[in-house]
């Protein structure tokens, strides 16, 4: 029996079995069962659970609910729906019928097309549903691939029917997800089931390779194999109308990101004590920096009035943020807050004609560093902070109409960049919504937040707030030519709400990699596609996943960009020469005003100067993405020019700087270089569902259900579990089985052979450490591993018994293991035979 808090919990994870193709369900409520006996029988391959409930036996493929308890109305409950069908089709055998294969097999080769289908009744739902995530098992993988999840509006298909030639038609996609190795996977698609919920009550989705002439086969385990079978995994209660609170501090850096810097410089790793030393020679770094503006300054103009003087506070408060957050030094607090206080009494902010520019370029980075200090520090009066806050959206912000005071020459900051830039390329789009998400996060306004991440993706928008502009807007009078574009004159029509210009990053970063921007100059493409990765970087940081959206989106958009460029100042024994693409997309802009027509290495208005490769110094954008695609989600393979261009910019100009203006955020080796393995961030518990980011200081204890977050699925990435859903639906939504401990906090329970878990820590000493688990085990048999940084810690140490599942031990499972200082991670394997322990908490001690 697992371990309880004054009663007995219940391992729900093998409830489910499948004997038929009805479907059936486990419901979870955060509670604990009352049982009187809990014995196991074995059938065939499959595990039952029988669970004696008074004097009344349950065999579980049916709704089960805890003794003398319902759950409170509203209250959240999972529901686990198995598929009633499932099957996959293969153009190869167009009239051959796989209903009773055991997995389902999705490719598509040149030659053959295969994908796979499910069906899933919903009737059996009631209440509100709030989230609706398939879990799929992958039986195959070594590379990180992609699948795309499709709305299916036909039902009547049959499982035992189903051909490539009788398949139904499937519409748009409503799910995708990056696989990258063997296990679970989820693809979140809430949208769709909560829609056919609201219809027929029956959901037909159809899952495939979204890549043309793939070689990446994948098979997912079917309901016929047994076990690991499919699972729509349906969160149903009351949905609150709280704004679900944010992640602070949560722009660009999350707190665990601000130790990771801090700790890596004073263990003295590169190259983030180079970068960091290169960022403290920074003028504009300095605590004694002398503030360029006035507290009476009430307009700024990029370019204009006052406008060299912002850009250069702007700066020095981004640069004192950080040396803040690494030092501790409060002098660098104290400056940053003396710049937002000498521009708080802003009230006209202009720009001419590209005021959501100028403003989104002025506003991104003033806000980024306001961010850090606001959540780090108490030094910042409340009175000047609140003043601070007016000022961002003076003369003051409005969700139903613009307010009748905000004119050209009265208005700051929001009220240049709520809407956007309809009418020009798409970095000046970009760059309002860029200010405008982090706006959001640091004013804890969650319809603002929410109205930059919406436009980016291609949503509508929210409706309690302001819609975006609407369109189409077409191409009109031609107005010139070239051999890299054509420009028009914008016929702006207003038929279409919400038409989503340049800025959303569909519409900026095409299919094929190519950007909008790619035939007027490289310099724009540049900061184009690094100021989307920082809208995307925002998003994640407070568990929005665009990053690895549309297909890996932003990737192909960075290898495009990287490969024409890098290939023209650098030689590869793949690419020995520059690469010209082969697959331009010839298009017309969603303003209308431009058709692209061919890569453009000059400038939009100089065909001489060359803006090819012209990005060592001036354009930082590699780091930060090298660190997501390769690090985050293990896609090194599939963004080799993007590390490649990382390389050779710092071949030929050193670690990134601020690079050129406020572009970008820059020092990226420092800020956003992770740790090999690294792929999620460390938590030290969560508050309301949101986690509370820091890493784990060494020696000390770290509660084992604190495993590395991760806003997409950690399977795989921060964790690898062998079972779909967490068995006690406690603590956290990952598929991770946890559950409370009697003497308070929670524990990793229902432990396989084969799953691991990883933490960030940081060890400040090199040295040797003995490393000791507190566990329980009624009769033994489990055993456990730890490797740090990717080395193993020694064997697997067996873990004797304890008595009972409440009865805890210290064991020691490594000792005499020699540690390097620096941030790194910390995994625990489990070994032995399942099913043996749970894991309460790991403590790491120093050895005299």
């Amino acid at each position: 029996m697992k371990k309880a808090a004054g009663r007995m919990g219940c391992n729900l994870r093998r409830v489910i079995t499948q004997q038929s193709e009805n479907a059936y369900f486990v419901l979870r409520v955060n509670d604990y069962f009352h049982i009187r006996r809990f014995s196991m029988t074995k059938k065939g391959t499959k595990t039952q659970k029988s669970v004696i409930l008074g004097m009344c036996a349950v065999l579980l493929p049916t709704i089960f609910l805890p003794v003398n308890t319902q759950p409170a109305a509203g209250a959240a409950a999972v529901l686990n729906l198995n598929p009633a069908a499932d099957s996959y089709v293969s153009s190869e055998a167009a009239a051959v019928n796989y209903g009773k294969a055991a997995s389902m097999v999705t490719k598509q080769a040149a030659v053959n097309e295969r994908s796979a289908y499910l069906k899933f009744d919903l009737s059996g739902i009631t209440g509100t549903i709030t989230s609706a995530k398939l879990k799929l098992y992958v039986k195959n993988r070594s590379a990180s691939v992609s699948r795309s999840v499709y709305a299916v509006s036909t039902d009547n298909w049959t499982e035992n029917g189903l051909t490539y030639s009788s398949r139904p038609p499937y519409g748009s996609q409503v799910g995708a997800a990056v696989i990258t190795s063997p296990g679970w996977v989820e693809f979140d698609v809430t949208p769709y089931i909560k829609g056919e919920h609201a219809g027929d009550k029956t959901a037909s989705l159809y899952i495939k390779d979204p890549v043309l002439s793939s070689d990446a086969g994948i098979e997912f385990y079917s309901k016929e194999n047994g076990t690991n079978i499919p699972v729509l995994a349906v969160t149903t209660g009351t949905a609150s109308t709280a704004p679900a609170p944010f992640v602070h501090p949560g722009g660009l850096y999350k707190q665990s990101d601000l130790d990771r810097m801090k700790y890596m410089v004073q263990a003295g790793v590169e190259p983030y004590l180079t970068s960091f030393n290169e960022l403290k020679a920074d003028a504009k770094s300095s605590y004694l920096y002398t503030v360029k503006g006035d507290p009476s300054w009430t307009s700024v103009n990029r370019g204009g009035l006052h406008g060299s003087e912002f850009e250069s506070d702007v700066t020095a408060a981004y640069l004192n943020a950080l040396m803040w957050a690494i030092t501790g030094d409060a002098r660098h607090a104290d400056k940053a807050v003396q710049i937002f206080n000498t521009w708080s009494s802003l009230t006209e902010v202009t720009g001419g004609g590209t005021e959501a520019l100028n403003a989104g370029l002025f506003a991104w980075k003033l806000v980024e560093a306001a961010e850090i200090i606001k959540s780090t520090y108490s030094g910042w009066v409340p009175a000047d902070l609140q003043k601070f806050k007016d000022m961002l959206v003076y003369p003051g912000y409005s969700t139903t109409g613009v307010p009748s005071s905000v004119t050209q020459n009265n208005g700051t900051f929001y009220w240049r960049i709520y809407n956007g830039d309809p009418g020009r390329h798409g970095n000046q789009d970009l760059l309002a919504w860029r200010a405008m998400i982090s706006m959001g996060v640091f004013l804890d306004n969650r319809t603002m937040y929410d109205r930059a991440l919406r436009y980016f993706k291609g949503l509508p928008h929210r409706p309690d707030d302001l819609p975006y502009t609407p369109g189409p807007s077409t191409s009109g009078t031609q107005l010139g030519t070239n051999m890299y574009f054509d420009t028009f004159q914008a016929n702006r029509q207003s038929t279409t709400a919400d038409w989503g210009y340049n800025g959303v990053l569909q519409h900026y970063i095409w299919e094929n990699g190519q950007n909008q921007e790619s035939s007027r100059d490289q310099q724009h493409a540049f900061l184009g596609v690094g100021t989307a990765a920082g809208i995307a970087e925002v998003a994640w940081n407070q568990g929005d996943d665009v990053w690895n959206s549309l297909d890996n989106r932003l990737l192909k958009g960075f290898e495009f960009m990287a490969k024409y460029n890098t290939s023209y100042i650098a030689s590869f024994p793949d690419q020995p020469g520059p690469w010209e693409p082969d697959n331009f997309i010839q298009r017309t802009d969603r303003t209308g005003r431009w058709f692209s027509k061919m890569m453009n290495p000059h400038f939009e208005s100089d065909f001489v100067r060359v803006s090819r490769g012209d990005f060592p110094g001036k354009r930082p954008v590699y780091e930060q993405a090298v660190a997501h695609f390769q690090v985050r989600m293990g896609q090194g393979s599939l963004a080799p020019w993007t590390e490649r261009s990382r390389d050779v910019a710092i071949s030929k100009s050193g670690y990134e700087k601020t690079g050129f203006s406020l572009d970008h955020p820059g020092w990226g080796a420092l800020t956003f270089r992770r740790p090999p393995g690294a792929a999620g961030d460390p938590v030290k518990g969560f508050a309301g569902g949101v986690p509370s980011f820091g890493v784990h200081v060494l020696p000390g204890t770290v509660e084992a259900e604190n495993y590395d977050h991760f806003p997409a699925s950690g399977e795989g990435r921060t964790y690898h579990d062998l079972s779909a859903g967490n068995s006690s639906g406690q603590y956290r939504s990952d598929s991770v089985d946890i559950q409370s401990v009697s003497t308070g906090g929670y524990a990793l329970t229902d432990l396989d052979a084969g799953e691991w878990y990883t933490y960030t820590v940081f060890v400040p000493v090199t040295g040797k450490y003995k490393v000791r688990v507190s566990y329980a085990s009624p009769s033994g048999g489990g055993a456990v591993k730890f490797a740090f940084n990717g080395t193993d810690a020694g064997s697997p140490t067996a873990l004797p018994a304890t008595g009972s599942w409440t009865a805890w031990s210290a064991h020691t499972a490594a000792d005499q293991v020699q540690l390097s200082a620096g941030v790194q991670t910390m995994r625990v394997y489990v070994g032995g035979t399942s099913d043996k322990f749970v894991l309460d908490r790991i403590q790491i001690e120093a050895v005299n």
